[in-house]
């Protein structure tokens, strides 16, 4: 049994065979040396910012500087943490979005990103646990190094952080720590090895990425069943159990450790755009005959799929035209030379980043699968590599991804099947670093082991040759696109000048690495030398084809300021200092631009609330003109136009003759908070939220609700509302009716938040209202009714989440305590 259990654990690591280094430095000088030498190509990479402190101009983070401004702003004058935001979209939860406030390694990261930018700070972090993880698995610091470079080189990642997609970069940059983490684990099954786990995933977790950390526990989950498998069929049914409890444990603690946010995000999902498939009152019949879900409808969440052709493009970058926008400085067209061009005519909407993995890297990858497919571990990394290569299909491999969007829970709220291939990156990283450990292994080896290699170079060379001479007869359009004959022309003759450019930039590489490689095998070329060779030209090649990714860079105060300049329309609205909001009409209406001075109907955030999403869609803009009742439920009292616009109850009051903009007073605004005498039930939510198109229907005399109200309300003789306190947490109204009556507040329905109180009595029933707002009844006399956003589970998860992190480490500490007083009792 002893024999079989030992068996067991060296399965769980790749490769524990000596592999080669450097003659003139010590491998302990070679771990300092490297990592430094990395350290300073990443300064260097990062010069912008790092040194001179600027950041990424990317759509993302203007948007996202806008939609927290205000609330930021009041933040920094309390000292209090908004947990909603009423700025946009007439207001939503904030607080499943919000960074963990416990303290972990992602504390320290974050810290020091204020000094050397985060994006430096975790890419640094990715490398460094790339480098050791490779060495943990026994590899050389060489072949360490080049497989830390293929990693945090890919041109993929570049454009998520200059895109703004921060969660996501800093998820896929904790994924050598937890994969290294999960390795000991497998390796260990003890207490620590469990605790650094749920460390290391936690840290994921806590990024808030939640498709990406589904990917990596799943990747988890496929280079650790292996081991516990062969637990049980050897009969070592108390190592296996343990190592399941312990690994659920560990899992446990790692989700914990991120309660906030996470059960956060839980909670709001079902509210969401992304928890249901919102209705469409355009067509009736044909949503009612779509499966309901509580998600993203599938159409929505496959549109970025990867076509399997499209699978080249982790070869060549330009097989389909690389991205939808990238600078064109080619010869094919010198009229075009420096300007934006649609490169990308692929089968998805449009792309912002390349899913480039490097000629040379690829090609290691391949060598380093074949030499080691024996091994259980790699074996597994590369099934699961295919196994996500598939899922990134989506619809193209519809029977495929349908099986996980119907079946595996969360799955149908997640977006982009292409995302998937951001881990394969990974995987392709590792393998490589395999590769060049194969190509030591082979030195003087005989013909029969090296006959594959030489069948891997062919066949690679050979690709790359169909490719290119099939190319010729592409099309180099993509479905639906119309421009003029010349445009188009124009188009076709830089998309092919570009792909047989990149088709020979393809060959050259396989031609010059199987070169080196032969000459290596011929030994005409040390192991160093061609290490080095696969380091310096793979690492050029992807930095090359990163240049192409760019964006401007700047100070991000300084863009703040210009770009969300007051205009002399803003300091009119701000004159008012009435609570209200605003609508941006026409294009304007997605604008986060007016969120950062402004309460606003409109923005733009892919998780709005579905009953906003469901009013905007159907009744804001019926029939082409604006819906009044809409503009009353949701408190407008000003649109603004960049034309003039003449509809019923809007009032000229201001002319920005600077920005071309105009502003209308909506003059049958009922305000925040206003008074109903009769209700009427609408369970249907298509006639509910068609009842808000008709002619007939008067918000300030009925009120719509879902369901009865056992309380008996009158019509009011007099009324009054006066709203005595604002803050994004809540508002104070002092309120008089001389009979009992429905109080509507133009607030967004969310139960899990909101609190009311009246007289400081907590009210028990809050109705949901108008489809979108929320009512409380209100006893006849003058009182003080109090609304609170105050979500009971934001601060019981976050003393869940500082519980869990104190058990990791104390459990660390004592695991470290223990083993060391045992080698003191041993000495």
């Amino acid at each position: 049994m002893a024999k079989k259990t030992k068996k067991a654990t060296a399965s769980a690591a790749p490769v524990n065979n000596p592999t080669p280094s450097t003659d003139f430095l010590s491998q302990k000088w070679q771990d300092i040396l490297f990592p430094l030498l990395m350290t300073i190509l990443l300064v260097f990479l990062f010069k912008p910012m790092v040194i001179d402190h600027l950041v990424p101009r990317g759509v993302d983070v203007l948007a996202s500087t806008a939609i927290n401004h205000q609330v930021n702003d009041w933040s920094k004058k309390t000292g209090e943490i908004a947990l909603w935001n009423p700025d946009i979209f007439a207001g939503m939860p904030r607080y499943q979005r919000l960074s963990p406030v416990t303290f972990s390694i992602d504390s320290i990261l974050s810290y020091l990103g204020r000094f050397f930018s985060s994006v430096f700070m975790f890419t640094l972090f990715a490398a460094l646990g790339m480098y050791f993880f490779l060495r943990y698995l026994g590899l050389s610091p060489l072949i360490s190094i080049a497989g830390t470079l293929a990693f945090i080189l890919m041109p993929h990642y570049k454009s998520l952080y200059l895109e703004g997609h921060f969660a996501k970069y800093r998820a896929l940059m904790f994924l050598p720590w937890v994969t290294w983490a999960f390795y000991y684990f497998i390796k260990k099954r003890n207490i620590l090895s469990a605790a650094l786990f749920a460390l290391a995933f936690g840290l994921q977790i806590r990024t808030q990425h939640y498709q990406i950390v589904f990917y990596t526990g799943l990747f988890m989950f496929a280079i650790g069943i292996g081991p516990l498998v062969r637990d049980f069929l050897d009969k070592a049914y108390m190592r296996f159990s343990r190592t399941a409890l312990l690994a659920i444990a560990a899992v446990a603690l790692a989700i914990l450790t991120a309660a906030q946010p996470i059960f956060q995000a839980k909670e709001y999902l079902p509210w969401s755009k992304r928890g249901k498939t919102t209705i469409n009152l355009s067509n009736p019949q044909k949503m009612k005959d779509v499966p309901k879900t509580n998600g993203v409808s599938i159409k929505y969440a496959t549109q970025w799929s990867t076509a399997p052709d499209e699978i080249f493009t982790w070869l060549v970058p330009h097989f389909y035209g690389g991205m939808s926008g990238e600078k064109y400085n080619g010869d094919a067209a010198p009229q075009a030379r420096g300007q934006v061009i649609p490169g990308y005519w692929g089968h998805m909407p449009f792309t912002q980043s390349y899913e480039y993995m490097g000629a040379l890297t690829f090609l290691l990858a391949l060598i380093g699968f074949w030499y080691n497919r024996k091994n259980k571990s790699i074996l597994a990394m590369t099934i699961f590599a295919g196994f996500l290569t598939l899922l990134s299909f989506g619809r193209h491999a519809l029977w495929f991804y349908s099986l996980f969007y119907d079946y595996m829970p969360f799955f149908n709220k997640f977006r982009a099947p292409m995302m998937s291939v951001t881990v394969t990156f990974f995987i392709v990283a590792i393998l490589a670093a395999y590769g060049l450990k194969a190509l030591w292994d082979l030195r003087g080896a005989d013909i029969k082991k090296q006959k594959p290699l030489l069948i891997i170079l062919g066949g690679y060379l050979t690709l790359g040759l169909i490719l290119w001479l099939a190319g010729q007869g592409f099309s180099f359009l993509k479905d639906g696109e119309a421009y003029n004959p010349q445009v188009t022309a124009l188009l076709i003759s830089i998309r092919r000048e570009m792909f047989n450019s990149d088709m020979l930039r393809f060959i050259a590489l396989a031609l010059a690495g199987g070169a080196a490689i032969f000459a290596y095998l011929k030994q005409k070329l040390s192991f160093v030398g061609l290490a080095l060779f696969f380091v310096l030209v793979g690492s050029i090649d992807l930095i090359n084809i990163q240049s192409h990714v760019n964006k401007d860079f700047v100070n991000l105060k300084r863009l703040e300021r210009n770009y969300f300049k007051e205009t002399p329309t803003d300091a009119f609205l701000r004159k008012d200092k009435e609570v209200f909001r605003i609508m941006p009409f026409g294009r304007m209406f997605g604008d986060n631009r007016w969120v950062y001075f402004h309460q606003s109907i409109g923005g733009y955030t892919p998780i709005k609330m579905f009953t906003i999403e469901e009013i905007v869609e159907n009744n804001l803009a019926n029939g082409g003109r604006l819906n009044p009742t809409v503009l009353k439920l949701l408190d407008v009292k000003y649109v603004v136009s960049r034309k003039q616009i003449d509809i019923p109850g809007l009032k000229p009051v201001n002319e920005d003759k600077t920005y071309g903009l105009y502003t209308y007073l909506f003059t049958n605004r009922l305000k925040r908070a206003f008074f109903v005498g009769k209700w009427q039930k609408i369970e249907d939510e298509y006639k509910r939220v068609g009842m808000l198109n008709s002619p007939l229907f008067f918000p300030e005399r009925v009120a719509i609700t879902e369901k009865d109200i056992p309380d008996s309300i009158y019509t009011p003789d007099s009324v009054s509302v006066q709203q005595t306190a604002f803050s994004p947490n809540g508002s104070d109204y002092d309120v008089f009716t001389d009979k009992q009556a429905l109080l509507v507040i133009s607030e967004l329905y969310y139960p899990p938040g909101w609190k009311i109180s009246i007289d400081g009595q907590m009210v028990k029933n809050i109705y949901k209202t108008d489809h979108a707002l929320m009512s409380v009844v209100v006893p006849a006399g003058r009182h003080k009714v109090t609304l609170r956003f105050e979500p009971d589970s934001y601060r019981s998860n976050v003393r869940l989440a500082s519980v869990s992190l104190w058990i990791i480490y104390l459990s660390i500490a004592g695991a470290l305590g223990l083993s060391y007083l045992r080698s003191k009792k041993q000495v």
